[in-house]
């Protein structure tokens, strides 16, 4: 429903995520200490050397369970190579990440902080290293430490095909965006193509699928709307891509995106009653979704457009 956002259910977000919270998680899962080693033990057999005595696993998983921040050892790669990291985990490590999120509308200072609670082990010993690499690249990026951002967007890189399909379109759409930012257009429209191939991906679901889709149209537009100097402006080639975006009332931003984008085309194009109508809508879809920050860019746009008398 709109006023929703995808992946986000209301409730605060975790702090962190310490050893003790993830053994839990799966330990109860499981039906406590005992079933958990023995499944630890069944799920290892014939892959890594796991002690063969539950009860010694069964202490080891103990003993990682007090570890809070620490390095998970031996019995942290194991636990994490054989039953991954808690769903809601995943689900807040992708929140905190992605630039569509509400979260990303919050000061830079209080969404660093946040994402350097999870910038430790389990989390950063697992497949969500990627996600916090992201986020904490685009956070660096906009406190203009262009430095960091760069180490922190290689390390993304690194990880983000086994973090799968969405942290990989994430990283990409930000390097492509970096890149257009140094000038490096070449370089942006490859990542572009890429990201083409990886919405392919059935692995992703629609509602992943449509975001990054938007977000990656949005990119490819401003090429065409912000050409290099010497370059003429392609306006109705940018309205074509703005015009390819799938709108649908649960996702606001994507509806957003493609009000937004077509206002400001026809605005500049000359049409102003057409642009006016569209960035209102852009900011009801903002509105909507509480997407603060991409309401304010919508009411910045209109007031360009129909200024005070």
């Amino acid at each position: 429903m709109p006023g929703q956002e995808t992946g986000h259910t209301g409730e605060a977000p975790p702090g962190d995520l310490p050893w003790s919270a993830y053994i839990a998680h799966f330990r109860e899962r499981c039906g406590g200490w005992a079933a958990l080693a023995d499944e630890l033990i069944r799920r290892a057999a014939g892959v890594v050397e796991v002690p063969s005595d539950p009860g010694s696993v069964e202490k080891g998983l103990r003993r990682l369970a007090q570890r809070e921040h620490k390095p998970g050892r031996d019995y942290g790669r194991w636990m994490l190579r054989f039953f991954g990291v808690p769903p809601d985990a995943e689900r807040w490590a992708r929140w905190i990440a992605q630039y569509h999120s509400r979260f990303a509308d919050l000061p830079s200072s209080l969404r660093l902080a946040q994402l350097r609670r999870w910038d430790q082990p389990p989390a950063s010993e697992s497949r969500l290293a990627a996600w916090i690499d992201v986020g904490v690249a685009s956070v660096l990026s906009r406190q203009g430490d262009d430095a960091g951002c760069r180490q922190r967007l290689e390390r993304a890189a690194s990880g983000a095909a086994h973090a799968g399909p969405a942290c990989e379109l994430e990283v990409m759409l930000f390097s492509a965006f970096f890149a257009t930012n140094e000038g490096r257009r070449d370089r942006s429209e490859a990542l572009f193509d890429a990201c083409d191939a990886r919405l392919a991906d059935p692995a992703l679901s629609r509602e992943d699928r449509l975001c990054y889709r938007a977000r990656l149209l949005v990119q490819r537009a401003y090429h065409r709307t912000k050409p290099l100097r010497g370059e003429s402006a392609d306006l109705l080639g940018a309205v074509a891509l703005f015009e390819q975006i799938e709108t649908d009332d649960e996702l606001p931003f994507v509806c957003f995106r493609r009000a937004a984008g077509l206002a400001y085309c026809h605005w500049q194009l000359g049409d102003v009653d057409r642009g006016v109508a569209l960035a209102r809508a852009a900011a009801r879809h903002a509105g909507d979704g509480g997407l603060v920050r991409f309401r304010v860019m919508a009411l910045n746009l209109l007031s360009r457009m129909a200024p005070e008398p």
